[in-house]
């Protein structure tokens, strides 16, 4: 393997996943030389894929939405954009209904707000008020970010006077899903700038990938970087980072174990030094990065030392494979209304255009935090017990199973008062740069976007040091006006509340007559 020019910008780039390629991508294209170390055996991170007992297995189904500027400019540039399917609709299954899934369409659009309100998945004035309390959310006039982000959603909702339980599972149901978090630990903040993004571009509801993360999107990535740079790139992965070696105020080595450094007997040998003659750029997340923040990077640069307190939820997901095609299973993204663990599920093979077996489903189980220590077999029995309650399919129909519990890749929480705990790109250590979806961005929401931009965000503070080639483009989401916004929310707070009082009133005439004799 050729070694690095010794005289050219080098950049030791730790973490293969969206944020260090992204970072590794725009730097490459400016002459810096990059080596990109990564602990698993395939790039991509939590969005990356491996195979496994015959199939590809994904961290989780993944929604790609539309205000993802600067993730589409990049997969435009490797030539993968091709691979991506538009998908108006999500679906949901009610549990005493499995054989009536409802469906909304561009939820948020105003062509499709009257057959969303009445789609059934809730009253049309609960519909109605969970669509308004969105408005209402990103038309507040946010004076003091800090007292936003330190008020969780559910309380915002929930001192809202036209709010209606119904109304109030809407929002819970959605963080559940995108964020895989209670509305009671989201901050209001993040939560109305995902929001405020997607208002703007509502249509269509995401895109989907026509097939495994590897094959779409990192293989093309790293042919493409190879292509851009020749021997300016080295890839290494299964080169786990234990420890950042400082000196004379900057990380002066790293030591790391990998494939080739194996101990005699089969035992792991020590840690050895890979030294950090430029910079450095730690897009790995935020519990690998807390472990590399010792006392002698602390010292340096204290505010790193705040990762510890910024917390990860962990989600299992499962690969149900099929000997045959199940029937009525709708296609795009699925969600299992008052199901255990809050389970939503992406038919695969329907989705894959090179698939040709059965019904493959990736499951997610968005709240998992009391099953984390129970074995694959009672995972298993549990999730399939469940799926039986809303889909049409014997237990000899499964030909195999995959179970990832993502224990050491668990999602960063956009929790209440995590702003301030949050990395920004720069350090007060020169050559250390921070990169991942959990870092402050204008982003601000763990997403694609936001590990993506986060990357950028870093790549940029590293060729300014340098003041080396053109900046690096960063879009930032469009958002409409909040005046126009507040006036429209004002003028429909009457509708609001006439919509409380009927909403009400249907529960008080349900529930007598529930109770007449």
């Amino acid at each position: 393997m050729p070694e690095l020019n010794p005289d050219a910008r080098q950049v030791i780039v730790v973490g293969a996943g969206l944020a260090g390629l992204a970072a590794a991508h725009r730097l490459l294209e400016r002459g810096f030389h990059v080596r990109l170390l990564d602990a698993k055996p395939f790039p991509g991170g939590k969005l990356g894929a491996h195979h496994r007992n015959g199939g590809w297995h994904e961290h989780a189904y993944h929604m790609y939405l539309n205000w993802y500027h600067n993730f589409w400019a990049l997969m435009d540039e490797i030539g993968t954009r091709r691979h991506f399917e538009a998908m108006p609709t999500i679906n949901l299954i009610n549990r005493d209904r499995p054989d009536r899934p409802v469906e909304l369409e561009n939820f948020g659009s105003l062509s499709t707000m009257c057959r969303n309100m009445f789609s059934g998945l809730a009253s049309p004035p609960d519909m109605f008020l969970y669509a308004y309390s969105l408005l209402d959310l990103i038309s507040h006039p946010v004076c003091r970010p800090r007292q936003f982000d330190d008020t969780s959603v559910y309380g915002f909702m929930h001192s809202r006077p036209y709010m209606t339980p119904g109304a109030m599972r809407g929002s819970t149901r959605t963080l559940a899903e995108a964020f895989a978090c209670p509305s009671y630990l989201s901050s209001a903040r993040s939560y109305r700038t995902f929001v405020s993004y997607g208002f703007r571009l509502p249509s269509p509801s995401m895109q989907l990938l026509r097939g495994n993360t590897h094959d779409c999107i990192f293989a093309p990535w790293l042919a493409h970087l190879r292509n851009l740079s020749g021997d300016r790139f080295r890839f290494e992965p299964e080169t786990k980072v234990e420890q950042l070696v400082v000196a004379n105020g900057r990380i002066a080595a790293l030591r790391v174990h990998a494939p080739h450094h194996g101990g005699a007997g089969g035992h792991a040998a020590a840690p050895e030094p890979i030294g950090v003659d430029g910079d450095l750029i730690l897009a790995v997340p935020p519990r690998p990065l807390a472990h590399l923040v010792s006392y002698e990077v602390a010292q340096l640069a204290p505010r790193l030392a705040n990762v510890h307190r910024l917390h990860t939820q962990s989600m299992i997901s499962l690969d149900v494979y099929f000997k045959r095609r199940i029937p009525h299973v709708p296609r795009g993204v699925v969600v299992l209304l008052h199901s255990r663990h809050k389970l939503s599920f992406l038919d695969q093979s329907q989705i894959w255009r090179d698939w040709h077996g059965g019904t493959f489903l990736n499951v997610v189980m968005s709240d998992s935090d009391t099953i984390l220590g129970y074995t694959p077999a009672e995972i298993e029995a549990l999730v399939l017990g469940e799926l039986r309650h809303y889909l049409r399919f014997d237990p000899a129909d499964i030909l195999r199973i995959n179970i990832r519990k993502n224990l050491d890749e668990g999602l960063f929480i956009n929790e209440v008062g995590s702003w301030d705990y949050r990395p920004g790109a720069r350090t007060r250590i020169p050559n250390l740069f921070i990169a991942g979806d959990f870092c402050r961005t204008v982003i601000d929401v763990v997403t694609i976007e936001g590990a993506v931009v986060s990357g950028l965000n870093a790549a940029e503070a590293v060729r300014r040091k340098h003041g080396a080639g053109a900046p690096i483009r960063i879009v930032r989401p469009k958002t409409y006006p909040t005046a126009p916004l507040a006036a429209l929310a004002l003028a429909e707070l009457p509708y609001a509340f006439a919509a409380k009082a009927l909403s009400v009133a249907c529960d008080v005439l349900a529930g007598h007559h529930r109770h007449r004799p």
